[in-house]
């Protein structure tokens, strides 16, 4: 054989046995979407590793019952972003129910959020929006489907992008166990997303898979790997498109402890903390710090008067493996709350495992 055929067979067999990788050994672009707060540690962190970030979602609205938005995104963020060709899509929040059902219920008010959308989004130089209402009521669930439909109608008329941030569902149902929290949950939380609509007239969803456990239930994790796994089975087994997911991934931790306050008297609470204030906590009180195998999360408790206080850690061992969920299932990229809580670590991981999207 000739070192010219010679060659070209060696080149055939590389050929082949490339083509039989499996999909996830191949390289994976991950539109890195990480939202950030008006903090210097969050601006801090944006600055320090802008490489990795394709968008940047800052929590700098508010929208009321009449559609008003109002807030403001940090001037640097901008100028930053502009230099290093991250895209800003900031988000527009509310929580208040009944503020929610007027907004939703309101033609007015639904066109002056529109209205308003646009004006900053060419103002700013916006890649879009998202929006972020929770604790919608089960009965506004087809309006709230409506207006985002309509909202994405006219952003996309005018070259904007749009997207949604979701509340964690496993199913269209009540999830069975605790029926009365569950019900709860259902119909004032889980129950008012359209998904699949959702799905399709947006761009993309950020579906929040983090906080698992709550100041509302006992301790646990933030995000376990299982249930993690669940929340995405679920998207994949009603049809959203891979590349219309973009995972949620914490990167902060929970803190469960007793308190006491006049209104509410004593009670548990939870508080969400960065990871340089939960290892402080580590070392403040001497607990040691567990890795709890079957969730993928690494958790410590200790006793103070008498009673046990809970640590569940978000750190780069525990984010590796849920980067790797969006890699493997070839999702559209990921979603991380927030910006400045995170264990510096996860940034090696990022740069080792996925290449960081860059949004035209």
């Amino acid at each position: 054989m000739s070192f010219k055929n010679l060659v070209f067979v060696f080149s055939a067999v590389v050929m082949s046995l490339l083509g039989a990788l499996p999909a996830n050994a191949q390289e994976y672009t991950s539109e890195n979407l990480f939202y950030m707060v008006d903090s210097q540690q969050s601006y801090e962190s944006f600055v320090q590793n802008a490489d990795q970030i394709s968008i940047v979602c800052p929590a700098a609205y508010y929208i009321d019952q009449y559609g008003v938005l109002a807030g403001l995104v940090d001037p640097r963020v901008l100028r930053v972003a502009k230099e290093k060709a991250i895209k800003v899509m900031p988000l527009f929040a509310t929580h208040d129910q009944s503020a929610v059902h007027e907004l939703l219920n309101t033609p007015s008010s639904r066109l002056e959020a529109i209205r308003l959308m646009l004006f900053y989004a060419r103002q700013f130089g916006y890649y879009g929006w998202q929006f972020d209402i929770e604790n919608i009521h089960l009965p506004d669930r087809d309006a709230y489907t409506s207006f985002y439909s309509q909202a994405a109608d006219s952003l996309h008329k005018y070259g904007f992008k749009i997207s949604m941030a979701v509340v964690k569902s496993v199913q269209s149902a009540p999830e069975s166990g605790n029926p009365p929290f569950q019900k709860y949950l259902y119909e004032n939380w889980r129950g008012g997303y359209d998904i699949p609509a959702i799905a399709k007239a947006g761009d993309f969803i950020s579906f929040m898979t983090y906080d698992q456990h709550t100041s509302l239930t006992p301790p646990g994790p933030v995000a376990g790997l299982p249930w993690m796994k669940r929340m995405l089975d679920y998207l994949l087994s009603i049809g959203i498109p891979p590349e219309k997911i973009s995972l949620g991934i914490p990167s902060y931790s929970d803190y469960w402890y007793p308190t006491w306050t006049e209104q509410d008297g004593p009670r548990s609470t939870r508080r969400e903390i960065g990871y340089s204030a939960a290892m402080n906590l580590l070392d403040e009180f001497g607990a040691k710090e567990e890795w709890m195998s079957d969730q993928s999360v690494a958790y410590s408790r200790w006793e103070e008067g008498g009673i046990f206080n809970w640590l569940f850690i978000e750190d780069a061992k525990s984010f590796a493996p849920k980067l790797e969920l969006a890699k493997s299932h070839r999702l559209r990229g990921i979603s991380v709350w927030l910006l400045g809580l995170e264990d510096p670590g996860i940034w090696n991981v990022l740069r080792k495992e996925v290449k960081a999207a860059r949004v035209k």
